[in-house]
């Protein structure tokens, strides 16, 4: 089954042909107001389907947002190449209410196998939900903080991670050898993303601008070879867990 606003197929003519959103779920969890909101704020086709099926034939568009609800984890982790085929050159998210359910899917996911997964918390402001849908539109897969406390700590980290004290990508490059070619501002940029951070609240915490952040992980992206702020995340886990978890910065 699949919803999207009144006269639907009327209202995709004025939207985009090449992007579209689709979200994946119940209409309880993704209304037509929230639908109605997104192609308002974003000028992009919005729809919902309760699953993955119902949405294959019906969403306009080569590249989307396909954002998967919570209640979906375990189709979404039993079929993944299902789901991230369904994005064409777009990108697939997890939308959560509960952090353990973010946690399980984040701790479940095989990153180097079926690509980076954006997170969009459910339970936020309007406001901020918007905020980070926009990074998904972008290809800035958000990362919430309490996923790198997860990923950082050891009481949750398995201990072959710890075994391993020269990560190695999978080109076979060293990664503290990349990493030894930041700057300390870097570093401290990088330290906070992993902390899921917006760069407004780097830029005040460093007392520099946010144009200066942006700058600063496109540097930091180009020297560690990924191609998002979620991937430099990940880098930072591997190379440096404990200083990811630390909340200040010197």
């Amino acid at each position: 089954m699949s919803e999207s606003l009144n006269n639907g197929s009327a209202n995709q003519n004025l939207y985009s042909e090449d992007f579209s959103i689709a979200f994946l779920g119940k209409e309880l969890f993704f209304s037509n107001q929230t639908l109605r909101s997104v192609q308002t704020e974003f000028g992009v086709c919005a729809l919902r389907f309760e699953t993955l099926e119902a949405m294959s034939e019906h969403v306009p568009g080569s590249s989307r947002i396909v954002v998967v609800d919570q209640m979906l984890i375990e189709d979404l982790l039993a079929r993944p190449t299902a789901y991230t085929n369904s994005t064409g050159s777009g990108c697939l998210a997890f939308a959560y209410r509960k952090e353990e359910s973010a946690r399980h899917m984040f701790e479940s996911w095989d990153r180097a196998k079926f690509g980076e997964l954006g997170f969009l918390p459910m339970n936020v402001a309007p406001d901020a939900w918007r905020a980070i849908l926009r990074l998904l539109m972008h290809e800035e897969l958000y990362l919430p903080s309490f996923l790198a406390d997860c990923v950082s700590s050891p009481c949750q980290r398995a201990p072959e991670i710890f075994s391993q004290p020269k990560p190695i990508a999978p080109n076979g490059v060293d990664r503290h050898a990349q990493y030894s070619k930041l700057t300390r501002r870097e570093k401290q940029v990088l330290q906070l993303v992993s902390q899921g951070k917006s760069n407004k609240l780097i830029a005040a915490k460093l007392g520099i601008t946010e144009h200066t952040v942006k700058l600063h992980m496109h540097n930091v992206v180009g020297k560690i070879g990924v191609s998002n702020r979620t991937a430099a995340a990940h880098f930072y886990f591997e190379v440096a867990p404990h200083e990811a978890h630390q909340t200040t910065v010197d």
